[in-house]
């Protein structure tokens, strides 16, 4: 759907629902990986309190922006 806005021609987005969800999951993978490096193992039951300390803060940061993405869409009727 167009909506005209002065000289420019915009297109109005629809609410997306799974790309957030996979920008959040490679984000917790990615975070996972770096910290098992750093670890030496890839096993998280394994690792030290401050390694699973730094990655529960990063699964709840990864969230936490998730969840801003979905208040921050709008839901445009389409025409």
């Amino acid at each position: 759907m167009k909506i005209y806005n002065g000289e420019d021609r915009q297109e109005r987005r629809k609410k997306r629902y799974i790309i957030p969800i996979i920008y959040t999951l490679a984000e917790i993978t990615l975070t996972w990986l770096l910290i098992s490096i750093v670890m030496i193992d890839f096993n998280i039951y394994r690792w030290s309190i401050w390694g699973k300390l730094i990655f529960s803060i990063a699964v709840i940061y990864s969230i936490y922006k998730m969840i801003l993405i979905y208040k921050r869409q709008k839901n445009y009727k389409s025409d």
